[in-house]
């Protein structure tokens, strides 16, 4: 790893909102009053469920909002004063607990990338010009890598490379009837290959419908939930038979705020779903923590009865012996974070690594490089690179999982996607577990 970390790129860091973290047996009748003594109007979530982006609306017709199910007030800017108040009175602060500010968050994929730094540096490397790969040391405990599988993949009449490197081939499962939710950019609705599913859809984001302008979001959702490629008949996604439940938390820009995830996650709970895949996040620094609120929330799904799977980022620059810790909100020792490896079962140029103490660990890697799936019209298919395209491996798995074992709880799938993980001889650091595998 570089001494000198990478500085973060220029996407702007915070919105200006301030996340409150509530008093979990606080009733809004209370918090609102106590809200309002300090000159503050905050709207409850549930009046905002009856069209899409109507939550948005808190923000103009209130100080900001209140997510119940969490327990997370999103307060307009300028308000820093009156929130500082809130969290330190005698009297408030049993209830306004602490606060943090609200980030902008990201898709997280390199279109047209090889595995990061794009094609030129990979033609360099492939040559052997420009900068080593770094060395890295082996865990002092591997787990013996299985000399039967396959140690490359490559893409066939069958199924593309990824289908293949995490064994849905060979499983019996389709993830039928489990509800995973996909929070990203939307959905091409009219793709050609998912007319006969069943898809549940809503928008947050202002003056956007669920339509994917952008492609990340069609992209991610048939790696984890598509089936065959209709042109030819090659299979590109994991859980075929899942439900599919679509949150556009992500602009056609391919840019959001944690609000937005807050409010998509609320409403993926509320539905039942299962999984909730975010191939999205926000750059961190080296020795930067989680954020506390974002730990609560992933605490209190998977005791309700979710599992939250997040990409890890793809800040890294290996070839240039650059290594990334994990982004926002992977970095939550109870969100799954998910690294991505090529069709060598190497890990990834850009994949973020586990270099921060305190949460910010790799827990399991999924193909990410040069993955091919659905996309925007008029295109419909494309490969793309990154650890977005890596997580909805992981959660298509889990879906299979579920379907196999229907009264697990999420910490117990958590537990078996990870001991059901390939070794691929690499370090924990890079690649968790290893290579996620459908349940046979």
């Amino acid at each position: 790893m570089s001494d000198q970390p990478e500085k973060l790129d220029s996407k702007p860091e915070f919105t200006g909102r301030r996340l409150v973290m509530l008093a979990p047996d606080a009733k809004f009748s209370d918090i609102a009053s106590q809200a309002e003594d300090a000159s503050l109007r905050l709207a409850n979530s549930s009046e905002y469920k009856s069209h899409e982006e109507d939550y948005i609306n808190a923000f103009d017709q209130a100080d900001g909002i209140v997510f119940e199910r969490f327990g997370v007030a999103v307060i307009n800017e300028n308000h820093e004063a009156e929130i500082n108040t809130l969290t330190t009175a005698s009297r408030t602060k049993s209830v306004f607990l602490y606060d943090e500010p609200e980030r902008f968050v990201y898709a997280l994929a390199e279109v047209g990338a090889s595995g990061g730094g794009g094609f030129w540096q990979w033609l360099l490397r492939l040559l052997g010009f420009g900068p080593k790969p770094p060395v890295t040391t082996p865990p002092s405990d591997p787990k013996p890598v299985d000399p039967k599988l396959p140690d490359s993949y490559s893409d066939n009449a069958s199924a593309y490379w990824g289908v293949q490197a995490v064994r849905a081939l060979s499983s019996p499962y389709t993830g039928k009837n489990i509800p995973i939710a996909i929070l990203d950019t939307g959905f091409l609705i009219a793709h050609p290959d998912f007319q006969t599913r069943t898809i549940q859809t809503k928008s947050f984001i202002s003056a956007e419908d669920v339509n994917d302008l952008n492609g990340h979001g069609t992209h991610c959702t048939g790696i984890a939930a598509g089936g065959l490629r209709g042109s030819n008949n090659s299979r590109y996604g994991v859980s075929s038979e899942a439900k599919i439940f679509i949150g556009k938390v992500l602009s056609n820009a391919g840019s959001g705020s944690d609000s937005g995830i807050l409010a998509g996650m609320d409403w993926a709970m509320a539905n039942g779903c299962k999984v909730i895949s975010m191939s999205l996040g926000a750059a961190t620094r080296p020795g930067q923590s989680y954020s506390r609120i974002y730990e609560d929330i992933a605490k209190k799904a998977l005791g309700s009865g979710t599992l939250i799977i997040a990409a890890a980022g793809n800040e890294s620059r290996r070839s240039s012996n650059i290594i990334q810790p994990v982004g926002h909100p992977a970095n939550c020792p109870s969100i799954m974070a998910v690294a991505a490896i090529d069709r060598f079962l190497k890990v990834a140029d850009f994949s973020c690594g586990a270099i921060n103490g305190d949460g910010g660990e790799i827990n399991i890697a999924g193909p990410g490089v040069s993955v091919m799936s659905a996309y925007k019209a008029p295109q419909n298919y494309i490969s793309i690179s990154g650890t977005s395209m890596a997580t909805p491996f992981v959660a298509g798995v889990a879906a299979q999982l579920w379907e196999k074992n229907p009264s697990a709880t999420p910490k117990q799938i958590w537990d078996l996607l990870v001991s059901s993980a390939r070794p691929i001889g690499l370090p924990s650091s890079d690649v968790g577990a290893g290579l996620v595998q459908s349940p046979q």
